[in-house]
């Protein structure tokens, strides 16, 4: 496929995962958080993500690549010390956007982490994937698009629940411990999305991971909303169960 095109695919599963990122939690609590303070995340997150995406394919992911496709000797693949590099000041940079004054006043770490997450994951989605359908002499059809929608539809999920737990150790007042604790499991992070580029269907793993995650995240959120916000939450989530039992009465 010409280059073009493969960006516009790449770039198409990286807005859709996104998209179903900020469905997955966002949505959930739309009105009771601070909804521009979390967009402007989602820009900081564009900045952020490109930065990091395109200087660790650089200096991690090539070298991986040359050392299982091309045969070069492993000890000139990615470097452990620079990978720990990498890790900590992606982790110290999200910390530092998400202690802002402005954050730190409206308790948005967690909103704020969740949207700065999940637009770096897509950054990082769009990389890869353009990578892997650009690899047509490496894998066959399946593996590449396969792989391709889940770097696209996945990364921004999990990086933007990693980010949002970063925010949520922040609101706890757990500063250094964030960035460490963060910085350890974005380790995980892109070490799984390498591995995944030549063996897809570990991201089966990383979907049952997300969907056992889904409810702490959920509490996370509710955790970093004002006390005025979680009683307006309250009476809203109240009024519609009543409403629901109104309805299977009448159906009945």
């Amino acid at each position: 496929m010409q280059d073009p095109v493969v960006f516009q695919i790449a770039a198409l599963l990286a807005l859709l995962g996104m998209g179903l990122a900020w469905r997955g939690v966002m949505t959930q609590y739309a009105g009771f958080y601070d909804l521009t303070l979390a967009w402007s995340h989602v820009l900081w997150g564009f900045v952020l993500g490109a930065v990091v995406a395109a200087l660790e394919f650089q200096t991690l992911f090539i070298p991986y690549f040359d050392v299982v496709v091309g045969g070069t000797p492993a000890s000139q693949g990615p470097n452990l010390l620079v990978l720990l590099w990498f890790v900590s000041m992606h982790s110290a940079a999200a910390h530092l956007i998400l202690r802002r004054a402005k954050v730190r006043e409206a308790s948005a770490q967690t909103t704020s982490g969740w949207a700065l997450g999940a637009a770096m994951g897509g950054m990082q989605g769009l990389f890869l994937s353009a990578q892997l359908l650009n690899a047509e002499a490496t894998f066959d059809a399946a593996h590449r698009w396969l792989g391709a929608a889940a770097f696209g539809l996945l990364l921004p999920r999990l990086e933007g629940t990693l980010t949002a737990w970063q925010g949520h150790l922040m609101l706890q007042g757990r500063r250094v411990g964030a960035v460490l604790r963060a910085a350890v499991w974005r380790m995980v992070l892109l070490s799984l999305a390498y591995y995944a580029f030549f063996q897809p269907l570990i991201w089966l793993a990383a979907a049952v991971l997300l969907l056992s995650m889904e409810p702490r995240v959920s509490g996370w959120v509710w955790d970093g909303l004002s006390p005025q916000a979680k009683r307006a939450l309250r009476r809203v989530r109240a009024e519609r169960a009543r409403e629901q039992r109104t309805r299977e009465r009448e159906e009945e």
